[in-house]
């Protein structure tokens, strides 16, 4: 395992494949023996990235703070994708010793899983999407998707949700099954492979298990829970 820091980023790198590689926005600390296993399980290299300012680096465009009361979004994932495309991956791939024509999948959770869909649908470095509870209640975030061409995408999309992070009392995140669900069915019709899991808990819970059963069904579709 290599750690090392980028642009104020804080890298953490596995290898356990030269063709397949997951990068991961995650708050993963005390996740070390999780990365290594995980990498090892799934035959996936890992490369977890924390340190970016999760309300700012990872939200597409600026938007009232939620919940109530807190800072606005400022909408600065344009500048955290750049900085992610053009610094981190090379450099996490030459430590690694990646093929060229690595299949790259990025993994993100809340506003990380919203920024994972987003960068998809506007970039093409990564084949693959993972997103836990991705935050599409972001206010515009659904009309905007569906206002998109329909996206040209070869690989494949996962999606999960807790079933009780609907039943939160902040008003704002309440759609955020229904979002799910319609963001789902919309990239389905445009002819890419989406899967959608609704599975027990709400917000953050279960995180390994979530991990576990993601990378599961990403990297080993055959694989039995």
């Amino acid at each position: 395992m290599q750690t090392f820091s980028i642009a104020n980023l804080r890298v953490t790198a596995v290898r356990s494949s030269t063709d397949r590689i997951c990068y991961v926005l995650f708050p993963l600390d005390g996740f070390g023996q999780w990365i290594e296993q995980a990498a090892a399980r799934f035959g996936v290299s890992i490369v977890a990235i924390s340190g970016m300012d999760w309300d700012d680096d990872l939200t597409p465009w600026p938007a009232e703070g939620q919940p109530p009361g807190s800072p606005d979004f400022r909408g600065k994932a344009p500048e955290f994708l750049a900085t992610l495309i053009g610094r981190v991956l090379p450099e996490a791939e030459r430590r690694l010793d990646m093929t060229p024509d690595a299949e790259r999948t990025l993994a993100g959770v809340s506003l990380s899983g919203l920024f994972t869909l987003w960068q998809w649908m506007t970039d093409d470095s990564f084949r693959n999407i993972i997103s836990l509870s991705g935050s599409f209640w972001y206010d515009g975030f659904v009309r905007w998707v569906k206002s998109q061409p329909a996206p040209k995408k070869s690989g494949r999309a996962y999606f999960l949700l807790g079933n009780l992070e609907a039943r939160t009392k902040v008003r704002a995140f309440q759609p955020v099954q229904t979002d799910t669900v319609e963001i789902v069915d919309y990239l389905c019709s445009c002819g890419i492979d989406a899967t959608f899991e609704l599975v027990p808990g709400n917000h953050y819970q279960f995180a390994r298990q979530r991990l576990n059963r993601a990378f599961a069904r990403m990297f080993i579709p055959e694989f039995s829970l």
